[in-house]
Order: structure tokens, then C-alpha cells, then sequence
């Protein structure tokens, strides 16, 4: 459970043990410092460019997969605590993350 924004309560870290191996990794891996190639560029860019996947699709196909899994219920009741959320912060207002 989140603490709500205007909580003075800190936020929760995910706690990552000392001896993680992932984790030992990703903070011993060297600094990428090389300038990228040109072919890296054209795929950054061709990336960019398209194509894009519509939000309503994504959101159908999620919906599908969670039908699918039996969580279509869940699915629903989530993304429309989502879309509430999103409403009052466009709108200023409060976001309490709980409700």
C-alpha cells in the first residue's frame, strides 16, 4: 500500500539483500561511455518512428489476456480505479492512491 502524497509518511524501497547476484551486477557493471554508431541511431530512430500500438488496443489486449486468466473482474475494477486517478490529478485535486 502506497503512503498518499500528501502523507509525511516516507515511501517503501523494495529491499534488494546485500548478496543479490542480479543486483551485485548492476552495480559492479561498467559505464556504457562509447558514442553510439550510426546503426544505433537509424534503430533509435526507425523505433521512433513507428509503428505505434494505439492505447485502446493495449488496453483490449490486456483485458483479453486477463479474461483469459480468469481475472477479467480484477482487470476491470483496476483500470477504472485508474482512470479516476488520472481524472483528479488533470483536475488538480487529490489523489489518494487507497480508494
Amino acid at each position: 500500500m502506497s503512503p498518499r502524497r500528501d502523507s509525511t509518511a516516507p515511501a517503501r524501497q523494495p529491499v534488494i539483500p546485500e548478496n543479490d547476484p542480479v543486483w551485485q551486477a548492476f552495480l559492479h557493471a561498467p559505464v556504457d561511455d562509447e558514442p553510439l554508431t550510426v546503426e544505433e541511431r537509424m534503430a533509435m530512430a526507425e523505433g521512433a518512428a513507428g509503428p505505434m500500438i494505439p492505447g485502446e488496443v493495449a488496453t483490449a489486449e490486456l483485458r483479453k489476456r486477463a479474461e483469459a486468466e480468469g481475472a477479467g473482474a480484477e482487470f476491470d475494477e483496476i483500470y477504472a480505479r485508474a482512470r479516476r486517478l488520472d481524472a483528479l490529478d488533470e483536475l488538480g485535486g487529490r489523489v489518494d492512491p487507497i480508494r
